[in-house]
Protein backbone atom coordinates (compact mmCIF):
# COMPACT_ATOMS: atom_id res chain seq x y z
CA UNK A 1 0.00 0.00 0.00
CA UNK A 2 1.21 3.49 -0.80
CA UNK A 3 0.26 6.31 1.59
CA UNK A 4 0.47 9.93 0.43
CA UNK A 5 -0.21 13.21 2.20
CA UNK A 6 -1.78 15.75 -0.12
CA UNK A 7 -1.88 19.48 0.63
CA UNK A 8 -4.64 21.54 -0.98
CA UNK A 9 -4.78 25.32 -1.10
CA UNK A 10 -7.76 26.48 1.00
CA UNK A 11 -8.68 29.21 -1.49
CA UNK A 12 -8.20 27.54 -4.87
CA UNK A 13 -8.67 23.92 -3.71
CA UNK A 14 -5.78 22.97 -6.00
CA UNK A 15 -3.20 20.46 -4.86
CA UNK A 16 0.01 22.25 -3.87
CA UNK A 17 2.27 19.34 -2.92
CA UNK A 18 2.35 15.65 -2.02
CA UNK A 19 4.49 13.73 0.44
CA UNK A 20 4.83 9.96 0.13
CA UNK A 21 5.11 8.26 3.51
CA UNK A 22 7.75 5.58 4.20
CA UNK A 23 6.90 2.01 3.16
CA UNK A 24 7.30 0.64 6.68
CA UNK A 25 4.86 2.99 8.44
CA UNK A 26 1.57 1.11 7.95
CA UNK A 27 1.28 -0.22 11.51
CA UNK A 28 2.04 3.16 13.09
CA UNK A 29 -0.21 4.97 10.62
CA UNK A 30 -3.04 2.58 11.42
CA UNK A 31 -2.75 3.53 15.10
CA UNK A 32 -2.66 7.27 14.32
CA UNK A 33 -5.75 6.98 12.12
CA UNK A 34 -7.55 4.56 14.50
CA UNK A 35 -8.33 2.15 11.66
CA UNK A 36 -10.12 -1.01 12.70
CA UNK A 37 -9.76 -2.77 9.34
CA UNK A 38 -7.08 -2.99 6.64
CA UNK A 39 -7.26 -0.37 3.93
CA UNK A 40 -8.53 -1.36 0.45
CA UNK A 41 -6.40 1.12 -1.49
CA UNK A 42 -9.01 3.65 -2.58
CA UNK A 43 -9.53 5.62 0.64
CA UNK A 44 -8.97 9.28 1.40
CA UNK A 45 -9.09 10.96 4.80
CA UNK A 46 -9.19 14.55 6.01
CA UNK A 47 -6.52 14.99 8.69
CA UNK A 48 -6.81 16.68 12.06
CA UNK A 49 -3.98 18.72 13.54
CA UNK A 50 -3.13 15.95 16.00
CA UNK A 51 -3.02 13.37 13.20
CA UNK A 52 -0.78 15.68 11.18
CA UNK A 53 1.60 16.05 14.13
CA UNK A 54 1.94 12.27 14.42
CA UNK A 55 2.30 11.80 10.66
CA UNK A 56 5.01 14.47 10.50
CA UNK A 57 6.95 12.36 13.00
CA UNK A 58 6.48 9.28 10.79
CA UNK A 59 7.58 11.21 7.70
CA UNK A 60 10.59 12.68 9.49
CA UNK A 61 9.77 16.22 8.40
CA UNK A 62 7.50 19.17 9.13
CA UNK A 63 5.05 20.21 6.43
CA UNK A 64 2.01 21.67 8.21
CA UNK A 65 0.97 25.11 6.98
CA UNK A 66 -2.32 26.73 7.93
CA UNK A 67 -2.87 27.82 4.31
CA UNK A 68 -3.57 24.22 3.30
CA UNK A 69 -6.07 21.44 3.91
CA UNK A 70 -4.35 18.08 4.35
CA UNK A 71 -5.60 14.68 3.29
CA UNK A 72 -4.19 11.18 3.47
CA UNK A 73 -4.75 8.91 0.49
CA UNK A 74 -4.26 5.16 0.36
CA UNK A 75 -3.34 3.73 -3.02
CA UNK A 76 -2.97 0.07 -3.92
CA UNK A 77 0.11 -0.51 -6.06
Amino acid sequence: MRYVIEAFDKETELIVFEIELPDDCEEQLSAVMAWSAPQRGDEGYDLSTSQLDAIEALAGRKFYDQRYVFQLTCDAF
